[in-house]
C-alpha cells in the first residue's frame, strides 16, 4: 500500500464534483450502508456522516446498519450475497476484504466475484500506543523492554486477523520482539482496555488516538506514515522514533458493492460518493484523524491487488491462519 501522503496526491483530483449535480445519477431505490463493526467504531461514525450527506442530496432514505463480528465477515457476507441495484453498499476496512481469503481458508464468499470496488473514502493512519502505567514512554524503550520481557506485553486487538493485530505483528517481526495478544470486540473496547490499564499496548487509528490523548496520559510512540500527523504533531513517525519504514501500515475505509452491480453503475456511485467530500467535510474529518480520499474502482482494484501482494508475504512470513 502507498503511503497516505502518497495516496491524497494520487486520488486530489478525483474529487471534484458538487453533490447536487451527481444525486441524480444516484439509484432510484433506498439505500442501507452496511458496516461490519460495532457503533462508534471509526467506519461507523464516517459512515453515518456519509448517510446524511447521500440522503440530503439524493433526496432518498440512507439508512447505515451494523453487523460486526468474525473480522467483518458477518457484514461482509451480507453486502457480498445482496442484489447488484444499487441498494445496499458497505463500508469496510479495505485490507479485511484484502486479507480475509489469506487467514481463513472457509468464507461463506468470494470476494473476488461477490464484492466490487466503489471508492475509497478516507485514509487512516495507525499509531502505536501504550497505557497510562508503561514504564517505557518512546519507541526505543518500547523495545528495549519487550527484548528483555518477550511476550510480556499484553497488546489489544479488535479480533484475531483485524489490521491492528497483523500490524503488531509487523512491529513485533521488524523488531525482533513477541507480543501476547488479547482480542475484543472491536476497537472502541481495545482501546479502552488500554486506558484503564488492563493491556499495555495496542495500535490504533487516528480518531481513537484523538480520543486515547484527551482522556488520559497514553504515550503515542509512533504514527505509520512518512510524515507527523497535523492533528497529533507531536508523535514522531515511525523512523523518526527508531522503528523501521513499513513496519506500522496504514489502512483505507472504503466503499463495495454486491459483484453483482453493474460497472456503469458501480461507476455512478463512486462519482456521487465522491463529490459528497466537500472542503468542509474535509477539514472536519482531517481534523479528526482521517485523510479524505475518493477513487475511481479502477485505481481501487489497483491498490487493493497492490495490497494484496505485500500482505500475502507477510501474513506468509508470520505463519497467522485462524481457522
Amino acid at each position: 500500500m502507498k503511503t497516505l501522503t502518497a495516496l491524497v496526491g494520487l486520488c486530489a483530483a478525483l474529487v471534484a464534483a458538487a453533490p447536487a449535480a451527481l444525486a441524480q445519477a444516484w439509484p432510484s431505490a433506498d439505500t442501507r450502508i452496511i458496516v461490519p463493526y460495532p457503533p462508534g467504531s471509526e467506519p461507523d461514525v464516517l459512515a453515518r456522516d456519509v448517510a446524511q450527506r447521500l440522503g440530503a442530496a439524493s433526496g432518498k432514505a440512507v439508512i447505515v446498519e451494523n453487523r460486526p463480528g468474525a473480522n467483518s465477515i458477518i457484514g461482509t457476507d451480507v453486502v457480498a450475497k445482496a442484489p447488484g441495484d444499487g441498494a445496499t453498499l458497505l463500508m469496510v476496512d479495505r485490507l479485511a476484504v484484502v486479507t480475509n481469503p489469506m487467514l481463513y481458508s472457509k468464507l461463506p464468499y468470494d470476494s473476488a466475484t461477490q464484492l466490487k470496488p466503489v471508492t475509497d473514502m478516507a485514509g487512516v493512519r495507525l499509531f502505536v500506543a501504550v497505557s497510562p502505567n508503561f514504564p517505557a514512554r518512546n519507541w526505543r524503550d518500547f523495545v528495549a523492554y519487550a527484548k528483555a520481557n518477550p511476550k510480556k506485553i499484553d497488546v489489544a486487538i479488535a479480533g484475531n486477523g483485524h489490521v491492528n493485530h497483523i500490524g503488531m505483528e509487523m512491529v513485533a517481526q521488524s523488531e525482533g520482539i513477541r507480543f501476547n495478544y488479547i482480542p475484543y470486540a472491536g476497537m472502541t473496547a481495545a482501546t479502552n482496555a488500554v486506558l484503564a490499564g488492563e493491556v499495555q499496548s495496542v495500535m490504533t487509528g487516528g480518531l481513537s488516538a484523538l480520543r486515547m490523548t484527551q482522556s488520559k496520559p497514553v504515550a503515542m510512540l509512533a504514527v505509520g506514515d512518512d510524515r507527523r500527523a497535523s492533528y497529533l504533531p507531536d508523535v514522531p513517525t515511525v523512523v523518526e522514533a527508531g522503528g523501521k519504514a513499513g513496519s506500522i501500515p496504514s489502512t483505507v475505509f472504503a466503499f463495495f458493492a454486491p459483484g453483482r452491480t453493474p460497472d456503469a453503475l458501480v461507476e455512478r456511485m463512486a462519482q456521487v460518493l465522491n463529490g459528497l467530500v466537500t472542503p468542509d467535510f474535509r477539514r472536519t474529518y482531517e481534523a479528526r484523524g482521517l485523510v479524505m480520499l475518493g477513487s475511481t474502482p479502477k485505481t481501487m482494484a489497483a491498490e487493493m491487488k497492490e495490497d494484496a501482494q505485500r500482505f500475502e508475504r507477510v501474513i506468509r512470513e508470520l505463519g497467522i491462519k485462524l481457522d
